[in-house]
């Protein structure tokens, strides 16, 4: 028989916050299938408001918004353990999560994901004056998770939880350019957390395609 479909994810190929979706899908050992979808289209709008991606149907119920479809799944079907139950660490949690959505991603996605790695996918050259100017920028955002990773093993205390999954997507994600890959390899706390949460076979299984790939794909 085979395995009943519990996520339909709706969103781009290649989305940090996409793939934050999956890797904890695979944590909740749900089966879980990508239906491309780009953000501002017609097809986004039909699962999300203000036509952003991800978004999801789960248990034939629909959700927008990254840390809500994450929190079902680990909720539902993974007994909260990436949620932790001590009321600190759930705060840290949030303040983690928090930190990786509205400071990490946008400086690493827009500054230096997109314009080293996405342009030339397009066609287009690097801007390399943004790069350039934004590196002290995310050179300081990186010291500031760095700073945390030196005070405890992993975001939000003693275990693995949301927090970290939020923020290994940014990090992986900016270690596919030189730039990142050279400033995280100054932060010892930074480079031996990111292999132990890469080590995981959720991430293993939610691996990104390289952007050569994507670029001769039919």
């Amino acid at each position: 028989m085979a395995e009943q479909e519990v996520m339909v994810l709706y969103a781009p190929q290649v989305s940090m916050f996409s793939r934050v979706c999956s890797i904890v899908a695979e944590e909740a050992g749900v089966s879980w299938r990508l239906q491309a979808t780009g953000t501002g289209t017609k097809e986004a709008g039909q699962h999300h408001p203000f036509l952003r991606t991800p978004a999801a149907t789960i248990d034939g119920v629909e959700f927008y918004e990254t840390l809500a479809i994450t929190s079902y799944l680990d909720s539902k079907y993974n007994n909260r353990a990436l949620q932790p139950a001590d009321a600190e660490a759930g705060a840290r949690c949030l303040q983690w999560v928090g930190v990786a959505s509205h400071y990490v991603f946008p400086i690493l996605e827009e500054r230096l994901v997109l314009p080293r790695l996405v342009a030339p996918l397009m066609g287009r050259q690097p801007n390399e004056q943004m790069i350039s100017e934004a590196l002290p920028h995310i050179a300081y955002h990186l010291r500031v998770v760095e700073q945390r990773l030196a005070q405890a093993p992993f975001m939000a205390g003693p275990d693995v939880s949301l927090a970290d999954i939020f923020m290994y997507g940014n990090i992986d994600a900016a270690l596919m350019t030189p730039e990142g890959a050279e400033m995280v390899a100054a932060l010892p706390a930074m480079t031996a957390w990111h292999k132990k949460i890469g080590a995981r076979p959720s991430c293993l299984a939610t691996k990104w395609p390289n952007p050569e790939d994507l670029l001769n794909a039919d």
